[in-house]
């Protein structure tokens, strides 16, 4: 070690650790290293230590290393600890991402640093700049900071890429840096490192589940906050945690729900402040600052604050809700008391006995060292077509094949075919990003690649915000992202801040939507539920598990999860509701509950898992009945809406398919949903196949058959859907190792109440009762002004529909007499009546009027032949003749309105109703 090197290490840390030393070994032998290590065993440090030395005892020239963090967060502080060590042996270490000054990236250029720390989208940037590839052909280390961040998407697949120009022309060793992760091998070989590097003694964990009961002592804090008992009980034991230590972290699962926290626990006056993704880096940094100089007892945060941000000495870590992975459990815990051979310390607060159970299995399973993997990202033909370009302006004309060697070499491309290869060359061609000599072949550049390849450095969609306007106050209540705005339309509800609203206008030059309140509880909720991390299979199979065992043996039950601390009482009292719960799923049961206006599948397989078998299933019931269902997949349950009640049989024949047909039929079930929609538009954009600010409504059209079509299945499939494991799933099924049970039920059961609430606490009030929904369904048809129209004369007039409810009998057109009076929409009533006029003098009809003409002459049938229920169910927000006719001759009463409601919810999701109305009346 160099002498500067070893004065630094002694008034640093005194010594090297174990990690530290082993590293320093393996790195200065020539071999790329994988260190791999819990939070806080000083991974930073055993990386950059022997390249400091190298540095030094070598006299590298610059740039001799490359520090490559996933966040610009991330690079704030490694820079303060890396500048430490800079100073101290007389090396220049600098930091460039998108905020760094053009002066001191052109300083960069004209006196390169011996260590940069950048982004993987910089080293993007850099890699095609002539004025630093003298500098960067000096490269000899190239660390990857939290690799497990970057493997399983399509940043990493970037990096991948890049990290294989960068080989073209520089020599250089890698060393990765992960957290403790269930597949190291292979992230080893996604890095290309030699060996992994690990801490000889394990980090130990001490996990405390805690599922609160309501105490009569909370009723005060229930009234204060305006939360219910059960929140308020949970406040109260989570504070109680916090005051017995010094400083906290309090982590959730989402931005809102950290975000709702923090709220509650300022208006209780606690001294606690909020820190995600979301906020600026000034809100950010006041918040990591007021913890650190014991302003504030905790920070409420989500993932932000896994990573190792400096905070100073945390003695305590509290997971509000099930952490729903072992490996965020294990980052989020070891940010307690995180010096090697301190034991950290942490708590989860439960919500309910669903996520109490996975609670316990996830802490369980993180005790016992077992990690999930990580699912490296495969194939990104959209970041293959980004990286091609990119080459090619490093590089002018090159031989067609080259690209595709050089892909091959990067972990994620290993199984690439030429056949893929050339698709999306031609997509690049017919972009006009590339041309191809066929004479010579060779791939060269065209006008517009060099737009193309910086405006996508980054493989984050863009998400440009709109502002929402409530009319009636006369506020901005708050922002939404684009992708859940495209799918909008004016009369569309959706829910913010835990209240409903109704879109009245898009505003898109202003990027503002204007909204009212509405009272409707039946709305969408916004794309953050997307942030929702997925529960892995292995950990819900353990659950299944658990819930089995319990009802079997109690006792030997809680040999299940002996190593983790949790109440006897809290147990029982989940314990004696499973014992209610008919029909149960367990690790070797799928329980069926029909309702009569859902269907709930209980089935312990995880997010992915159940998300692929609900689609599978929901293509089924379409087919037959028509896209009247709408499902959602959770952990442990797949709850699908439904206007009838659903023969469990029926579904359990579904589930018998043969599995092979898995793939095919969700390819073709996916295409009809937004985040499909969604997905492709920022596929084509990242290929070059779209402009990044085009906005295509039916870019699946577009693209159908495609490269872009291709690459958005292969990223739902990777992203949303686990194909393989529900493969095996509907094997086991088949085989008779799984079991299926089935109930027709009036109520829902104990969990199935649970799984049909939609956003848990997110939500002011719970979900209101059927009967109730149906009271407020109705009261708004009743209201609702339609128009009459006699189709003998073409009369029309305006009325309320509740006006109609005794008169229909003796209703006749004042003008004729005629008893044919019909119930239409304001442009349709128009549209009849020029259509009659011209009938009558024998002219030709346009398309629109002909198509008015028919319905209005269905709809005056309809009422003739059902009464005031086919009033109703014309009244229905975008339910026509056609659809009217089909559900009046299904179903009666309260069972008719249900269908309406899910008529209007489906109609709503997909169709421009207003805008498409207005364009056809204004042209």
């Amino acid at each position: 070690m160099h002498p500067l090197l070893k004065k630094a290490v002694e008034e640093k840390f005194g010594e090297l650790n174990e990690l530290q030393i082993r590293a320093f070994e393996e790195v200065s032998a020539g071999k790329s290293v994988l260190i791999v290590a819990p939070t806080g065993s000083g991974k930073t440090e055993a990386a950059v230590l022997p390249v400091f030395n190298a540095i030094l005892e070598e006299k590298l020239d610059p740039i001799s290393a490359l520090y490559i963090a996933p966040l610009k967060a991330l690079n704030r502080d490694l820079l303060d600890r890396l500048l430490w060590w800079g100073e101290k042996l007389g090396i220049n270490v600098e930091v460039r991402h998108g905020d760094t000054s053009a002066y001191r990236k052109a300083q960069q250029v004209k006196k390169p640093p011996h260590m940069l720390i950048i982004t993987p989208e910089t080293l993007g940037v850099i890699l095609t700049m002539k004025s630093l590839r003298k500098a960067l052909k000096n490269v000899k280390f190239v660390v990857v900071d939290e690799i497990v961040e970057l493997v399983d998407n399509k940043r990493g697949v970037q990096l991948s890429l890049a990290l294989e120009r960068l080989a073209e022309f520089a020599d250089f060793q890698r060393i990765g840096l992960s957290a403790t992760v269930g597949n190291e091998e292979e992230i080893k070989a996604w890095l290309k490192a030699d060996t992994v590097v690990k801490p000889p003694i394990e980090k130990r964990y001490r996990v405390r589940v805690l599922f609160p009961q309501p105490d009569e002592k909370d009723n005060d804090l229930a009234r204060k906050l305006n939360v219910s008992l059960d929140v308020a009980t949970r406040l109260r034991v989570l504070w109680e945690i916090i005051e017995k230590h010094e400083r906290a972290l309090i982590f959730t699962n989402t931005r809102q729900f950290a975000e709702i926290l923090a709220h509650r626990l300022k208006a209780w006056g606690k001294p606690v402040e909020v820190h995600h993704g979301s906020l600026s880096r000034e809100a950010r940094i006041s918040a990591e600052r007021a913890l650190k100089e014991g302003k504030v007892k905790a920070l409420v945060c989500t993932s932000s604050m896994e990573l190792g941000i400096d905070i100073g000495d945390v003695d305590v870590v509290v997971q509000y809700m099930s952490p729903r992975q072992v490996n965020r459990l294990i980052q989020r815990i070891g940010r307690a008391k995180h010096r090697a051979g301190e034991v950290s310390e942490g708590y989860i607060i439960a919500t309910n006995i669903e996520d109490y159970l996975e609670s316990l299995v996830i802490a369980q399973r993180a005790l016992e060292g077992k990690l999930e993997a990580v699912k490296p990202y495969e194939n990104a033909l959209d970041v293959l077509g980004h990286f091609v370009v990119g080459l090619l302006i490093e590089q002018g004309k090159l031989p067609k094949e080259v690209p595709f060697e050089i892909a091959k070499r990067a972990y994620p491309y290993r199984k690439l075919k030429w056949e893929e290869y050339c698709e999306v060359l031609n997509m690049l061609s017919k972009a006009r990003l590339i041309g191809y000599d066929e004479e010579s072949g060779i791939i060269y550049l065209r006008r517009g690649a060099y737009q193309y390849y910086y405006e996508n450095l980054s493989t984050i969609p863009d998400e440009i915000s709109y502002r929402v306007f409530d009319v009636k106050s006369g506020k901005i209540i708050g922002r939404l992202d684009e992708s859940f705005v495209m799918d909008l339309e004016e009369g569309m509800e959706f829910i913010m801040h835990g209240r409903s609203w109704i879109l009245l206008g898009i505003d898109e030059e202003s990027k503002l939507l204007k909204v009212r309140d509405s009272k409707s509880l039946e709305s969408a909720v916004p794309s953050w539920e997307g942030e929702m991390i997925p529960v892995p299979f292995e950990v819900a199979q353990d659950v299944g598990r658990l819930k089995r065992e319990l009802l079997f043996d109690f006792s030997s039950a809680k040999e299940l999860i002996s190593k983790v601390d949790f109440e006897d009482g809290e147990l029982e009292l989940t314990f004696s509701t499973l014992k209610k719960q008919e029909p149960l799923g367990t690790d070797r049961d799928i329980g069926i509950e029909s309702l009569p206006n859902a269907l709930i599948i209980h089935a312990d397989f995880g997010n992915k898992v159940n998300e692929t078998i609900g689609r599978f299933l929901l293509a089924f019931l379409a087919a037959k009945y028509g896209k009247v269902f709408s499902m959602r997949a959770q952990a442990h349950a797949i709850v699908v809406k439904s206007p009838f009640q659903l023969n469990p049989s029926e579904v359990k024949s579904y589930l018998l398919q043969d599995a092979k047909a898995l793939p095919f039929v969700l390819s073709r079930a996916m295409r009809d949903s937004h985040t499909y929609r969604w997905r492709m538009l920022n596929v084509a954009k990242r290929i070059g196949a779209l402009r990044r600010e085009a906005k295509i409504r039916k870019v699946e059209r577009l693209f159908e058959g495609t490269v872009v079509e291709k690459e958005t299945l292969n990223e739902l499939f990777h992203d949303k859907l686990d194909v393989e494991k529900a493969e095996e799933v509907l094997k086991a099924i088949k085989d008779g190792k799984i079991r299926i049970k089935a109930a027709l039920r009036k109520e829902p059961s104990p969990l199935g109440v649970l799984n049909l609430s939609v956003g848990g606490e997110f939500l002011v009030g719970g979900e209101l009762e059927r009967d109730e929904i149906l009271m407020l369904f109705k009261e708004r048809l009743l209201n609702t002004e339609v128009f009459l129209v006699c189709t003998n004369c073409g009369w029309k007039s305006t009325t309320k529909v509740s006006r109609l409810k005794n008169r229909l009998d003796y209703l006749q057109c004042p003008k004729c007499s005629s008893k044919m009076i019909a119930v239409a929409h304001p442009i349709d009533a128009e549209l009849f009546v020029s259509a009659l006029k011209k009938l009558k003098r024998g002219k030709k009809l346009e398309k629109e009027e002909e198509s008015a003409y028919r319905r209005l002459i269905k709809a005056s049938d309809l009422i003739k032949a059902y009464g005031f229920d086919a009033v109703l169910a014309l009244a229905s927000y975008g339910v026509g003749a056609d659809t009217a006719a089909r559900l009046l001759s299904q179903y009666k009463g309260d069972a008719l309105l249900v269908a309406l409601l899910e008529a209007e919810k489906r109609y709503i999701r997909t169709r421009r109703f207003w805008v498409d109305r207005k364009e056809k009346a204004d042209g």
